[in-house]
């Protein structure tokens, strides 16, 4: 490398440093490295590249999170995402990792009396890229379960499905808002949510606490029998026969929505 080359690869760190760092160069290393112009001082200059760096990273977040940020208002969510990129600033080559700790720096940061209902939106919103970015079902076969299958027999779930467990029901808060709707902040109410892509498109699934538990035992490998004992163990006063029918029609409907990968 020659010493021009040399040269220049070094002032080129430097200005990336300068613009993407949180903290900026001192004024006096700033006037060292660029010129002025005949508006702006050289410490300007950088200035606006440093705004604009920053702005465009809140966009990123803004796109990623509208849904949050409806609920929280655009002026607040900006804070939030402001101390979140001062507090974890980039560090890949992509802006897709951009929010990868958001939703923990929101739990660990938002005032102790509320915000418990954003940080699951958040992160409802947050497994809604993860689940679309991952592989999903679209080029495997569909499966079915037998219709008379033994406890022993163990299915699997599809690729990309995650199950989460909210202490509000922001699946439907998402819903009502993609309606176009204005919902309110509702009040604590356990939700169970199945994501799973289809055909391109992340589908949510809500579910009631016994179905949650037994595709919850299924995805840890569970028999079936087991996975079915454990959906049933969440209803009090079961009656048997109306759980069994009930369970008949729940894998009916989730085979035919393909939650379960066919055996290879």
């Amino acid at each position: 490398m020659t010493a021009i080359a040399a040269e220049l690869a070094d002032l080129q760190r430097w200005l990336l440093a300068a613009i993407t760092e949180p903290i900026g160069p001192e004024t006096a290393a700033v006037e060292q490295r660029l010129l002025p112009s005949r508006e702006q001082s050289a410490a300007e200059r950088l200035a606006v590249y440093r705004s604009a760096y920053v702005a465009r990273l809140l966009e990123v977040l803004r796109e990623q999170f509208p849904c949050t940020r409806f609920a929280v208002g655009d002026e607040l969510f900006d804070q939030f995402a402001a101390g979140y990129l001062k507090a974890h600033p980039p560090n890949s080559y992509t802006l897709a990792r951009l929010a990868d700790k958001l939703v923990d720096h929101l739990e660990g940061t938002r005032p102790a009396d509320w915000g418990a209902f954003v940080v699951e939106l958040a992160r409802l919103e947050q497994t809604i890229d993860r689940v679309f970015d991952a592989a999903g079902p679209e080029n495997l076969p569909s499966y079915t379960v037998p219709e008379i299958a033994g406890d022993s027999l163990t299915l699997t779930l599809a690729p990309g499905l995650e199950l989460h467990a909210f202490s509000y029901p922001v699946s439907t808060f998402y819903t009502a808002w993609k309606s176009r709707l204005q919902p309110s902040w509702p009040q604590p109410q356990p939700q169970f949510v199945a994501l799973l892509r289809r055909d391109y498109i992340v589908r949510r699934h809500e579910l009631n606490r016994p179905q949650y538990e037994l595709l919850s035992g299924i995805s840890r490998g569970m028999p079936l029998g087991e996975a079915v004992a454990a959906g049933a163990a969440a209803v009090e006063n079961a009656d048997s026969e109306k759980l069994a029918a009930e369970f008949s029609d729940w894998f009916a409907t989730w085979a035919t929505s393909g939650f379960f990968a066919a055996p290879l």
